[in-house]
């Protein structure tokens, strides 16, 4: 069975040539820079709305942050 397995090696070796072209186009040729503008209509801006800012994480239970005083309740007067 050489006739076959040359045949195989030969689109083996077509394949390989084929992408070697591709990538080397790929690669050397440098696309021309374009800028894409697309129209806002107002009446997508004029109903929007302001986003609320994340919820700040709770720190976990039995850990002072480091910016806090470990006791927060209000000293009592003598």
């Amino acid at each position: 069975m050489p006739t076959i397995t040359r045949f195989l090696g030969f689109l083996l070796a077509l394949a390989v040539a084929a992408t070697a072209a591709v990538l080397a186009l790929a690669f050397l040729v440098t696309p021309e820079p374009r800028t894409f503008t697309v129209p806002i209509d107002p009446a997508v801006l004029s109903g929007a709305r302001l986003l609320s800012p994340p919820p700040v994480a709770a720190s976990p239970v039995g850990t002072d942050a480091p910016d806090q005083p470990s006791d927060t309740r209000p000293s009592e007067a003598p």
